[in-house]
């Protein structure tokens, strides 16, 4: 067995051999190369949601799960500003963690 990582490598690579192919067998316009790239975007879409599957299956956090923490921290530090400010402390001036 070869594993997750070769067998995303493995996924990646055909999604980029079926593209190539798709540009080889239509001559060299646009319009192909357009539908190439399609190819090869949506391919990478697909590796990213099976390694995010993958990562979630063995209790791992995937990046999506990064950015959605992200963005929580902030509304959370915002909304702690805006208390603080309502209730009149000053507050340091920080960026709302204490040390």
């Amino acid at each position: 067995m070869k594993g997750l990582p070769g067998w995303l490598i493995e996924e990646g690579t055909r999604a980029l051999s079926r593209a190539a192919g798709r540009i080889a067998s239509s001559g060299p316009s646009s319009e192909a190369v357009a539908r190439a790239v399609g190819v090869a975007q949506r391919g990478l879409q697909a590796l990213s949601a099976v390694q995010e599957q993958a990562l979630h299956a063995v209790g791992l956090a995937a990046k999506p799960d990064y950015e959605e923490v992200r963005k929580r921290l902030a509304r959370i530090k915002r909304k702690v500003r805006e208390i603080d400010r309502k209730a009149g402390g000053g507050g340091g001036g920080g960026d709302g963690e204490s040390r």
